[in-house]
């Protein structure tokens, strides 16, 4: 950090604990092969461990591997001298505590990711006791954190805003503004030093780089400490052509390689597989990818000896993100006071930004001007990628609908949308889609159970319902929902879209599910034009 050093970190989630034990220590060994140090490796488990063992039997399994002692945990941190971040699925979770313990005892300091405390896990309800097992595990941390001097190593909390609420923001102002609340519990409340990484949501140059060195500056206030886990690549340009991403993937490294020597964030950067939209990565593309960042930090000092690169615009829009993600820290503050929320207590904040979540925390909190006309009734400083290509996506879609003549496919159709998942853009597509062409548009939410779909399929007398769905689970998601459907003797055609891709046995990487799918009666869709053009022959 103090010297501008510019490091990469790999993180990797492979199929088996086995696996992820021998492919942590090849990785290590190509990357000292090619003059590389990982330092530090993110450590993306199965989302099952974020339940208690006895709920995983019966829970839709995603990609990745599953911790079932202990031993794992200590198995994974000496695998080779990497230091573990035991991330995803950690703190957060209905399984919190007991996965904290284990990352702790295997001598790994840096747990992570807090903002899953928003999560809603298979088969799991109870948002109070998952709660309360996230504060109790930010407690256990806390325990490990060595007072003495500022300098000590101490434990850390991760979080990532991609995930969870702030992935659900229109505006950069929301998300700095919200990191403060994150900072807030597991930091002041809490006592535990708190880091958040970003990027991976994130295309926009600018936008990205004054987001990152916003936060570092409204949460480090001054402090000497790092306050940034890493920057990660982008994923929502990526495409199927791997050829042509590694052009994003430098593309995005380059800048923030110059702007990280300048300003010493201590923050490293995660570049991203160019495989990222169509599997889970295998160890040697991650490997690749790696290199390829590597190799352009030979042309960064050009750009610095030269004065290429003008960061100008970046911090003016810094400066705005920071005065007002502060302004969106302090009315969430004051707000919660007034509804009644005792702000000094953990749970009761976290309680209080799950239940009111994106949308009702940046209409209530977010500090620019009102405007009824515009999405959630707000201007935005900083509208996220996220959302303009989401909104650009819907409008093609719309306009395809029609050029094609499928808008009467939908028109006066009930139906059912969700995501199995936390992954909920596609939705949001979705929704805006088939609402402006007539459909009467159900939104279920995310993280739906296939119980959830049926009973409200039921309530609103729906014929359709519309998945997406990611993250490995759609052959065990459909299968239970065809066994709920049968038990109930329920009609309710389903489509599911998304990535659909799962685990088989016979493979480590994930494998292509629509066959499978379309045996237990499930109808896989590629896109909304593909649902269309389904919905017509209905």
């Amino acid at each position: 950090m103090a010297k501008g050093s510019v490091k990469l970190y790999p993180m990797m989630g492979l199929k088996t604990i086995d696996e992820q034990v021998e492919g942590i220590k090849e990785l290590y060994k190509k990357f000292e092969e090619r003059g590389m140090d990982p330092g530090i490796m993110l450590i993306i488990s199965n989302l099952l461990n974020g339940l208690p063992p006895h709920l995983r039997k019966n829970a839709p399994s995603g990609t990745s591997f599953v911790y079932n002692s202990p031993g794992d945990f200590k198995r994974i941190a000496q695998a080779a001298p990497i230091y573990p971040l035991f991330a995803d699925h950690m703190i957060g979770t209905p399984n919190s505590v007991e996965s904290t313990v284990n990352a702790l005892s295997a001598g790994s300091l840096a747990i992570g990711t807090v903002s899953q405390f928003a999560w809603r896990y298979p088969n799991w309800d109870d948002d109070v006791s998952q709660l309360s097992e996230t504060i109790k595990a930010i407690g256990v941390a806390a325990a490990k954190v060595d007072k003495s001097t500022a300098k000590s190593y101490r434990a850390w909390v991760g979080s990532y805003v991609g995930d969870g609420i702030s992935s659900g923001f229109l505006d950069h102002v929301s998300i700095v503004g919200y990191t403060l609340l994150e900072k807030y519990v597991v930091q002041e409340l809490c006592g535990v030093p708190y880091r958040v990484s970003l990027g991976g949501l994130m295309s926009n140059i600018t936008k990205k780089l004054a987001t990152w060195l916003a936060i570092d500056e409204v949460l480090r206030n001054g402090d000497d400490n790092p306050v940034i886990g890493h920057v990660e690549g982008n994923t929502i340009e990526v495409t199927e052509d791997p050829a042509s991403n590694y052009g994003l993937v430098v593309g995005d490294f380059i800048p923030f390689a110059i702007l990280e020597r300048k300003y010493k964030t201590g923050a490293f950067y995660c570049a991203k597989p160019v495989t990222e939209a169509i599997r889970v990565p295998t160890l040697d593309e991650i490997v690749d990818v790696a290199s390829a960042c590597n190799a352009a930090l030979s042309r960064v000092i050009d750009f610095e000896n030269d004065g290429l690169f003008n960061e100008a615009e970046i911090i003016k829009l810094k400066d705005i993100l920071v005065f007002n993600g502060k302004k969106f820290f302090e009315n969430t503050l004051n707000g919660f006071s007034e509804l009644g929320v005792d702000i000094s207590d953990p749970l009761q904040m976290l309680l209080a930004l799950r239940r009111l979540g994106p949308t009702k925390l940046e209409e209530m909190f977010h500090p620019g001007e009102r405007n009824t006309s515009e999405f959630r009734g707000i201007v935005a400083f900083c509208m996220t990628d996220v959302f303009e290509k989401y909104n650009s996506l819907a409008d093609s879609y719309i306009e395809n609908i029609h050029r094609k003549g499928l808008v009467n496919a939908f028109k006066d159709k009930k139906i059912i949308t969700g995501s199995a998942d936390t992954h909920d853009f596609a939705v949001y597509v979705i929704n805006k889609v088939l609402s402006e062409i007539g459909c009467k548009v159900k939104y279920g939410g995310a993280d739906l159970d296939p119980k959830h779909i049926l009973d409200l399929a039921q309530k609103e007398q729906a014929s359709f319902a519309a998945v997406s769905i990611h993250d490995g689970q759609c052959i065990d998601w459909g299968k239970r929902y065809m066994e709920e459907a049968k038990k109930r003797n329920q009609e309710l055609k389903l489509f599911m879209g998304g990535v659909l891709n799962t685990m088989v046995e016979w493979s480590s990487e994930p494998v292509d599910a629509t066959d499978k799918l379309i045996e237990l009666g499930i109808t896989p869709c590629l896109d909304l034009m593909d649902l269309a053009r389904i919905m017509k022959e209905l």
